[in-house]
C-alpha cells in the first residue's frame, strides 16, 4: 500500500496537536558570569584577558526565541530538513513554539532582574533546546521607550577599555551592529502535558564575557561582541 505524502504530513501534525492550557513562560535577564561592580547602569569588570572594562551603556535586541522537541527519529530529521533551524531572519513571525517579538534589554535593569518576554503555547511533549536569534529592533520592538535610538540596531555598547599589564592607556569605545546572530541553548528536557501544564525558564546573558578576546577599538569589534553575546546565553530556572 502506498502512503501519500499528504497523509504522512497530516499524521505528523496530529501528533503535535495542542493541549489546551499548556504554557511556557520565558524571561530574560543580564548578569555577570564572574564578578562585576555595579553603580546604576554602569558595570565594571575584568575580561578573560585581564583588561579592565567599564560599560556605561549596553543594549541588545533579542529578536526571537524558538523551542524544539527532543525527538531524534528519522521522521523528525526529515521535517527538520524541510525547515532548517540554522537560518535566521529579522522579526520572525510568532508561532506556538516561537516568540517573534523583538525585545530590547539593557543594563538599566539590576543584575538578575527578569524581563518578561512572553508565553509560548506549544503542543504537548518534551523540549530539549531553544534557538535564540539576535536581530535589529524594529518599530514594534518592546523596550524602545527606554532605548529609542536602538531602532534598526541589534547591539549598542559604550564604555572604556584599559588593556591588561599597562599595555596602553584607557580608551573609550562606541560599538553598534545591525547584524544577525543565533545560538542554540539547552532546555534541560522540559516536558509539557495535561499533568504538567506550565513551566518557566529564564534566558541569562553574561555581559562580563562580551568583551572577552575583543579589542573594542578594532574595525570588526562590534561583530565579535555580537558573537560573544550569543555565546554568553544560557537558559535556566
Amino acid at each position: 500500500m502506498k502512503i501519500r505524502p499528504t497523509l504522512l504530513l497530516l499524521a505528523f501534525c496530529a501528533c503535535g496537536s495542542r493541549e489546551e492550557g499548556i504554557r511556557l513562560h520565558l524571561d530574560l535577564d543580564l548578569r555577570p558570569a564572574r564578578e562585576a561592580k555595579t553603580e546604576g547602569q554602569v558595570r565594571q569588570f575584568t575580561n578573560a584577558q585581564g583588561a579592565r572594562v567599564v560599560l556605561t551603556r549596553a543594549h541588545v535586541t533579542l529578536g526571537s526565541v524558538e523551542i524544539f522537541p527532543c525527538q531524534t527519529s528519522s521522521a523528525w530529521r526529515w521535517l527538520r530538513a524541510l525547515s532548517p533551524i540554522g537560518t535566521a531572519e529579522a522579526h520572525e513571525a510568532s508561532t506556538p513554539r516561537r516568540l517573534g517579538i523583538p525585545h530590547v534589554s539593557g543594563l538599566e535593569r539590576p543584575d538578575g532582574e527578569s524581563l518578561a518576554l512572553g508565553t509560548l503555547q506549544p503542543p504537548p511533549g518534551s523540549y530539549c533546546r531553544a534557538r535564540l536569534v539576535f536581530s535589529p529592533a524594529d518599530a514594534d520592538a518592546e523596550g524602545l521607550t527606554t532605548a529609542r535610538d536602538m531602532e534598526g540596531k541589534t547591539l549598542l555598547l559604550e564604555g572604556q577599555f584599559e588593556p591588561s599589564s599597562g599595555e596602553g592607556p584607557t580608551r573609550p569605545f562606541h560599538l553598534e551592529s545591525a547584524s544577525l546572530a543565533n545560538v542554540e541553548v539547552w532546555l534541560e528536557g522540559i516536558t509539557l502535558s495535561a499533568d504538567a501544564l506550565e513551566a518557566s525558564r529564564t534566558i541569562h546573558l553574561a555581559y562580563d564575557t562580551w568583551l572577552d578576546g575583543v579589542d573594542p577599538t578594532a574595525d570588526d569589534a562590534a561583530e565579535q561582541v555580537l558573537k560573544n553575546i550569543a555565546s554568553s546565553a544560557t537558559l535556566g530556572p
